[in-house]
């Protein structure tokens, strides 16, 4: 497990927008069960939000489900899955990421996570902050990833992208935000459901003015 203030690239830390990430982030030393199951048939699983500094602009690694998949398809994720037996939930997200995207745990650096949260789909779920070294190699796995793609970290962070919406589940209303992004290569995709939530947390501890 890397330690939370492992910095492989000196000056990471003084950037702007990574110190605003580390504002809004959590040590990983006071995660303290706070990941484990809250009610019966719940199961632990964690995600990696993966941060990579290209071009001068930070941008966030994501993916699309194939449409394929029995849960979720087709929706845009972070790489992540489940915890297996005799992991830690961190260790859970580092390899997560690398079955999907190829993603060596090396070339990562964790500086911290999100509060962890109650999925609708019975999964107790830990986001985890990690710095991804640019000349990574990134292979996707065409079973459980059917498109890689990145997003400026600060398009994520604008209000201005943020669509409001609400739905009714469970016998109760829900406000959600929705990341419609249209990238340099002209796709459109719709940045919703949990990945967008975690997003939104992301914006509200330490974009958010």
């Amino acid at each position: 497990m890397l330690p939370d203030n492992h910095d492989p690239r000196p000056g990471f830390y003084d950037d702007p927008e990574i110190q605003k990430v580390l504002a809004a982030a959590l040590p990983v030393s006071s995660l303290k069960r706070q990941d484990e199951i809250r009610r019966k048939g719940q199961r632990v699983a964690a995600v990696l939000i993966p941060l990579v500094k290209r071009g001068g602009e930070w941008r966030v690694i994501l993916t699309q489900r194939p449409k394929t998949m029995p849960s979720h398809p087709g929706q845009i994720a972070f790489p992540g899955g489940k915890r297996e037996f005799g992991e830690t939930t961190l260790e859970a997200a580092l390899r997560e990421s690398e079955e999907e995207i190829g993603l060596d745990r090396q070339y990562v650096t964790i500086i911290g996570r999100l509060p962890s949260f109650d999925a609708v789909s019975d999964f107790r779920v830990t986001p985890f902050i990690g710095l991804i070294d640019p000349d990574a190699p990134l292979t996707a796995d065409p079973h459980e990833v059917a498109d890689m793609f990145e997003v400026p970290l600060m398009f994520l962070m604008n209000p201005q992208n943020h669509i409001d919406r609400h739905v009714f589940f469970d016998g109760k209303d829900h406000a959600l935000v929705d990341m419609p992004y249209t990238g340099a290569d002209g796709i459109y995709r719709n940045i919703w459901g949990m990945t967008a939530m975690m997003l939104y947390r992301l914006y509200q501890r330490g974009f958010e003015s």
